[in-house]
């Protein structure tokens, strides 16, 4: 082979540092202040310290049993610092993972410095975060530190996220006995706590637990709101209210100071929602109509502070009120120890919402609106946009989105919190704003199917055309020109456009053209789109076959990236590095250079990096170039790896790659059962991913090899007429992969001759581009070919020159796997004249072919059996199946014919009982554990 040197730099990145948080509101790590005196609980606090030694408590009621109380009450008995406490208080807003993981990790550093430095790193440096990396070093952070911590998430009956519930889940079943997670809500989580139980790693503290007994119910009463009750009266009201706290302060409040029992005793009677209305007359009514003013028209914001109130009311003397409102115990709390940020009881404030949504619903949206307006004078753009969707004044909340900075594809994300609320937006609204359409391709470029990607580009392209129009017709009338609508931001779209065409589609013409359309307009600013380019530019050789094109591209592209110090930009250049040298042949060169790139990527951060999601490229190489090799056990592992890092990512691209490559191992293993199912799992990813392009270039002649050698001659004739009656793809090179697919068929049928006419051209085009590691197993059919045509000298003296061309490089496995027909050759070989300096080498090939595989055990091996510890119920087992058949959470709800959000339970649930955190593990793992049948 040609041992070029391709000046391939080597000098590792300096590490970089995590870049600023954005602003978050600090009342919520705040431990929530009480508006009134409180009730010593002793044998509660006693349960919970107790609970300190397990890895977590759970405290479940319904709302104003005084689950918050309680916790605040506990962590206040604390001495100082001695367990810390790390809190949280949830909300809506918190729905999105990022910023759900971001309060979390910034309330733990909070509360110890340091401990959250690398997940916290994690979050911020991911294209598409992966949620297993941020486990992986929350864990190892928390493993190292020996004092007890404790963090507590309230409010999480907030939380509906399936991927927030996935990683939670898994976090607990893995914590170390240094932390204890509290949660408190008003539902249980919609995750399985059944393997806690099991080992009695969780304290539960429910309803029961939480009611108020009949001593606490006067001590209350008569001590707390003076209310001079007679312990039968109170029994009375116990009877009705049964400990519930929230009831028996409101009602309380109704009376106090006039009322008699008998009438706190009546309205203690009524259920939740009869007491509702009771309050609103007794309570809310009551107040001066100012003050009932005030407190209806505040009730829509979560936290209250003067200068908001004063926005939202057009007033300014809120203050006032504030403090009217807390002295007369109308359960409003401080936040902080200053008084300037306030809260309502979540109780209350429903009953104000409901109340202000009877009496004045159109005054609503417009409450909304003005608090969307301070929040972005206040650069709070979070708070900002959800009051701007709540306000369904969906032309302000896109204004407000448009406002956040494009990012390239590869860059730390908000994506899945932007795309969050672009999906409240009218589909309408979007399609008129082409940076938010662009948004949202973006985001989805690495996670959905490249079609859905697609939609979302032409729709912006469509709506800047659309723009565009717009400013040229105001500036001829009016002279006027703002632009909304810039030429740079075609640049952008085109950008992502031929990144889609030549990673998805393997269509070399349409990346050049729309290459060359953003070169025309981007600025030089635009270095991430530039960048985008050269990469797309670099695909669009790939997909031609020329690789060595291909990577001196992105050879000019180095020095820039260099300066940027992006080192996930780095970890790409050193991925399509790798793939060149390996097609060029170059094993060793190969090797070395993924070394670097998997350098690159774990020296993020220091001293103990997490594992970014982009680690999957690499070591699925590793593991490809180790399996070629014969070290099939680390090749195994590594493969394993790379598949549980692509699947936490859901990296859609990285599948095709990675299951092949482990179904290439289990196949020289002859791990049959396993290959099966990698193989199910590969027809699973096609179908998720619609990229015939990626199928081909990755897995098509592995699936070919798997179906012949269990003897399916019908599935690979499926395969075959498919290829024949579908469209011929665009990419050289995939074609190319099919054509080798199809030669083994042809061997398989006993049809050398037209084997031979058919590689003739393939070897050709493969030998021009010096692609010698396709040229290798081209040349090995060729030669099985010539010697079922008996044409045994063709045969040898081909396969002289293969044994001489891999020699260098140490290929075993393109040899071995070709099976014992191979091996008479070689022998036959061995004993003729050959070169004498590939005597070493061609022993070295015999020997392997009488050393028995032998399988390391897998994942799928070591875990759990079919029999789960919290079963699947029957329609989860039908939500799974359509799962994997590639459905949509909508597709699934119109076959069952049941709402959107059930399916969503369901999926959630499904992914805690099988302890995963997204749907394409949920189906590796369900397949593994026979859920399937073969055809699925």
């Amino acid at each position: 082979m040609n041992h070029k040197d391709h000046g391939y730099h080597s000098n590792p990145p300096e590490p970089i540092l995590c870049p600023p948080l954005d602003s978050l509101l600090a009342t919520k790590f705040l431990l929530p202040a009480s508006s009134h005196e409180l009730i010593a609980r002793p044998h509660l606090l006693a349960l919970l310290n107790a609970g300190l030694r397990q890895r977590a408590i759970l405290v479940s009621a319904a709302a104003g049993f005084g689950k918050t109380t309680l916790l605040a009450s506990w962590v206040r008995s604390f001495a100082p610092g001695h367990p810390p406490v790390a809190w949280v208080s949830l909300d809506a807003s918190d729905n999105a993972p990022v910023q759900f993981w971001t309060y979390v990790f910034t309330a733990l550093q909070q509360c110890q410095p340091g401990i959250s430095t690398l997940p916290f790193a994690t979050l911020l440096e991911m294209p598409q975060p992966s949620w297993q990396a941020v486990h992986t070093a929350l864990i190892n952070s928390l493993a190292r530190q020996s004092e007890p911590l404790v963090l507590v998430l309230d409010n999480y009956e907030e939380i509906t996220e399936p991927a927030i519930h996935g990683l939670l889940s898994l976090l607990l079943n893995h914590l170390p006995p240094t932390l204890c997670v509290v949660l408190t809500t008003r539902t249980d989580p919609p995750f399985s706590l059944a393997r806690l139980r099991a080992q009695a790693q969780i304290l539960e503290l429910r309803t029961e637990q939480l009611r108020a007994t009949s001593e606490e119910m006067a001590t209350f009463l008569r001590g707390v709101m003076n209310l001079r009750l007679s312990m039968q009266n109170i029994q009375e009201v116990d009877a009705r209210l049964q400990g519930w706290w929230a009831g028996m302060q409101l009602a309380a409040l109704a009376f106090k100071g006039k009322a008699s029992p008998k009438n706190l005793l009546q309205v203690s009677q009524g259920s939740q929602p009869a007491l509702f209305e009771y309050l609103v007359h007794e309570v809310l009514l009551r107040q001066p109509e100012q003050v009932q003013t005030f407190l209806l028209r505040t009730s829509i914001l979560p936290r209250l502070c003067n200068s908001l109130s004063n926005a939202v009311l057009e007033q300014q003397d809120s203050q006032l009120f504030l403090e009217e409102v807390e002295r007369a115990n109308l359960f409003l709390s401080p936040l902080d120890e200053q008084r300037q940020w306030y809260a309502y009881h979540p109780f209350f404030a429903e009953v104000l919402c409901a109340r202000l949504e009877q009496t004045a619903p159109t005054e609503v949206p417009l409450l909304h609106l003005r608090a969307s307006q301070w929040y972005a004078t206040h650069q709070m753009h979070n708070e900002a946009i959800q009051h701007a969707l709540q306000a369904h004044e969906w032309s302000w909340a896109a204004t407000l989105m448009e406002q956040i900075p494009s990012q390239h594809i590869w860059s730390r994300s908000r994506d899945a919190l932007l795309r969050s609320w672009i999906e409240q937006l009218p589909r309408e609204v979007v399609r008129e704003r082409p940076r938010l359409c662009l948004a949202e391709a973006s985001s989805l470029f690495w996670i959905a199917p490249p079609g859905v990607t697609e939609d979302w580009i032409r729709d912006a392209r469509s709506a800047w055309t659309r723009a565009h129009q717009r400013e040229e017709q105001i500036d001829g009338e009016q002279g006027i020109y703002k632009p909304e609508a810039p030429t740079a931001l075609l640049g952008e779209i085109a950008a992502l456009q031929a990144t889609i065409a030549g990673f998805y589609h393997g269509d070399a013409g349409a990346t050049q053209a729309f290459c060359q359309e953003a070169q025309t307009h981007l600025k030089e600013r635009q270095w991430a789109a530039q960048l985008q380019v050269t990469f797309a530019q670099a695909r669009a050789n790939i997909a031609e076959g020329d690789f060595e094109h291909a990577m001196q591209q992105m050879q000019a592209a180095w020095n820039r990236i260099r300066a940027e110090g992006d080192q996930k930009l780095e970890s790409i250049y050193w991925r399509e590095a790798v793939w060149e040298r390996t097609m060029a042949g170059q094993l060793h060169q190969a090797w070395q250079l993924n070394q670097q790139a998997i350098h690159v990527l774990q020296t993020i951060e220091e001293p103990l990096p997490p594992l970014p999601p982009l680690l999957c490229w690499p070591y699925g190489y590793q593991a490809k170039i180790l399996h070629e090799w014969n070290r099939l056990e680390e090749a195994q592992c590594l493969a394993e790896q790379a598949i549980q890092l692509g699947e936490q990512a859901e990296m859609l691209a990285f599948l095709h790659f990675g299951y092949a490559v482990l179904l290439r191992i289990a196949f020289s293993q002859e791990r049959w059962e396993e290959a099966g199912k990698l193989s199910q799992q590969l027809i699973y990813v096609g179908r998720i991913t619609s990229s015939p392009y990626s199928a081909a270039l990755w897995n098509c002649v592995d699936q070919m090899r798997f179906w012949l050698t269990c003897g399916d001659l019908a599935q690979a004739r499926r395969w075959a007429a498919d290829i024949r009656r579908e469209a011929p793809l665009v990419s050289p090179l995939a074609r190319e992969k099919q054509g080798v697919a199809f030669v083994r068929l042809l061997l398989a049928e006993s049809q050398p001759e037209h084997a031979l006419h058919l590689l003739l051209s393939l070897i050709e085009g493969a030998t021009a581009r010096q692609r010698w590691y396709d040229v290798l197993e081209m040349w090995l059919l060729q030669i099985q070919a010539y010697e079922m045509l008996q044409q045994r000298q063709e045969a040898l003296a081909r396969l002289a020159r293969a044994v001489h061309l891999s020699a260098p490089e140490g290929y075993i496995r393109r040899f071995v796997d070709e099976g014992p027909l191979m091996a008479d050759l070689l022998s036959q070989l061995r004993g003729q004249e050959c070169q004498e300096e590939d005597l070493p080498y061609l022993e070295t090939l015999l020997r392997a072919f009488h050393q028995q595989p032998r399988a390391q055990s897998t994942s799928q091996d070591r875990g759990p059996s079919p029999m789960l510890l919290d079963p699947l119920s029957t329609r989860e087992q039908e939500v799974l199946h359509l799962l994997a058949r590639g459905a949509s959470n909508q597709e699934i709800a119109d076959t069952l014919v049941v709402a959107l959000d059930t399916i969503k339970h369901h999926v959630s649930n499904i992914l805690s009982k099988l302890e995963v955190s997204n749907r394409t593990q949920a189906v590796a793992r369900a397949r593994s554990l026979g859920f399937f049948s073969a055809e699925e």
